[in-house]
């Protein structure tokens, strides 16, 4: 469902989603961290920026930031492809704005972390490399971990590993933060 409504109805679909967590009882609003690698470190960047009330941290793997540079990035061979996914960059224009997470830059405050690897010939690196800048450029708590050795996704266990460690210690520091937050109070 997400063919040409990449940042729309399934954003839609994650805030319904985090109301019913809030509702249930299972989150609290302004409590609640986006994960996602792909499409969903897009998503998450997208939800930051679109609905930051939601959030206390973001952690994005190999997500794109910029709808509009990743379809000029991608291979000559898949543009028909992207054309019918995502959008064309000359006749949605106007959309592909819309719904490119760094659109919302300055609506995005929670810290983040971000993930990608030199070698993705999918998302190419600058996608994450923009986002780090403009958020450390706002003064928004951003860690970045760029892997010399992959490309889009983990192929070796060692970075899967570390990486998995990295937002361990990244969530690790969210959930202190909210603890000392409330022993001020």
């Amino acid at each position: 469902m997400v063919e040409q409504n990449w940042g729309d109805g399934p954003r839609h679909d994650c805030v319904a989603g985090m109301e019913w967590l809030i509702q249930e009882e299972f989150a609290e609003k302004g409590k609640i961290v986006a994960m996602g690698g792909s499409y969903g470190g897009y998503m998450s960047l997208l939800l930051a920026g679109r609905h930051p009330e939601y959030f206390c941290g973001i952690v994005d793997i190999f997500g794109i930031s910029n709808l509009l540079t990743f379809l000029n990035n991608v291979p000559s061979s898949w543009r028909t492809l992207m054309d019918q996914l995502v959008g064309n960059p000359e006749t949605d224009y106007e959309k592909l704005v819309r719904d490119s997470p760094i659109t919302y830059i300055d609506h995005m405050n929670s810290p983040m972390f971000i993930i990608h690897g030199e070698n993705d010939p999918r998302v190419k690196t600058e996608e994450s490399e923009r986002m780090v800048n403009e958020l450390k450029n706002k003064g928004v708590s951003v860690e970045y971990l760029h892997f010399h050795d992959e490309g889009h996704g983990f192929s070796k266990k060692k970075n899967e590993m570390r990486a998995n460690k990295e937002i361990r210690r990244f969530l690790d520091r969210l959930v202190e933060a909210d603890h000392e937050s409330l022993l001020q109070r």
